[in-house]
């Protein structure tokens, strides 16, 4: 039992490890524009959802609206993004990016796409296979979340 709790334990350290440095690589593009990776996917999802609203953002990154909420205050308050009342329902606000914004995302978008060069190169298929396993490994997390505690209680 001792080598799975210790295979388990290195899988959530790498996984912990990846992300960290996912952050740090982010980081060094969005500090000049002052965003968190957290705003910058929030952008990323306005940019690929057209008309979208914070509970869809929320439902794609998998976050709640308490979370989301002040980042999108402030990517407002920022200029990034403005919000207006949707034609089709009048209760939905959408966000949007705003013309500046547009423009800085585009080129934020062209500084990730020279580091993705710089981590992937040529290895495409192999990151192609990272990223399934990626996907894979995420579906059985949610999965298991949904499962809910081991029997009400946590163990020591």
């Amino acid at each position: 039992m001792k080598k799975s709790a210790d295979f388990y334990d290195e899988l959530c350290l790498s996984v912990y490890t990846t992300n960290r440095y996912f952050h740090q690589l982010y980081a060094w593009i969005l500090q000049a524009d002052g965003l968190t990776y957290l705003q910058y996917m929030v952008l990323l999802n306005v940019e690929r959802q057209p008309n979208c609203s914070l509970a869809d953002i929320c439902q794609t990154l998998g976050l709640d609206n308490n979370t989301l909420t002040p980042v999108t205050q402030k990517l407002l308050q920022k200029e990034w993004l403005i919000k207006e009342r949707s034609t089709a329902d009048r209760r939905r606000w959408i966000l949007k990016l705003t013309p500046m914004a547009v423009e800085r995302f585009g080129k934020l978008r062209g500084q990730v796409e020279k580091l993705q060069t710089r981590l992937i190169g040529n290895s495409t298929s192999e990151f192609e296979h990272i990223l399934r396993q990626s996907h894979a490994l995420n579906q059985r997390l949610e999965e298991v979340l949904q499962q809910g505690e081991l029997d009400g209680k946590s163990e020591n």
